[in-house]
C-alpha cells in the first residue's frame, strides 16, 4: 500500500486526519509511510477523538502488524503504536494478536 492510500484509510478511520495532516499543524513528510502514521499518532493525540474512532483504527492495526507487508508493519509499531502506548489508552484493549503484544511491550501494561 501507498502512503497516499494509507491516509486514505486512515482518514475514514479517523475523520479529519486527512486535513489535518495538510495543515501547519502536522509536522511529519507524507510521502513516506512512517510519516503518515507519525501523523496519525500525533493527530489522535492532539484532536479529541470519539469512541467509534477506537475500534476501527483496532481493526486496521489488527489487519496490518504482523502481515505481509513490512514497510507497513514496522511504521505502524514504531511510529504509532509506541506512541499511543499506555495502559489506560483505549486502543489498547482493543488490539489482538502480534498488535497486542508489540502494544504491551511499550504501553507496561501485563
Amino acid at each position: 500500500m501507498s502512503p497516499r492510500g494509507t491516509e486514505s484509510l486512515l482518514d475514514a478511520a479517523a475523520p479529519g486526519f486527512r486535513a489535518w495532516s495538510l495543515s501547519g499543524d502536522n509536522l511529519f513528510a507524507l510521502d513516506f509511510m512512517h510519516g503518515v502514521f507519525a501523523a496519525c499518532g500525533h493527530f489522535v493525540q492532539a484532536v479529541p477523538q470519539g469512541s467509534e474512532v477506537w475500534p476501527v483504527l483496532a481493526e486496521l492495526v489488527n489487519e496490518a502488524v504482523g502481515g505481509q507487508d513490512e514497510q507497513l508493519d514496522e511504521a505502524l509499531c514504531t511510529c504509532f503504536l509506541e506512541n499511543l502506548a499506555s495502559p489506560d489508552h483505549p486502543l489498547g484493549s482493543l488490539l489482538r494478536g502480534e498488535a497486542l503484544a508489540h502494544w504491551r511491550r511499550w504501553s507496561g501494561a501485563p
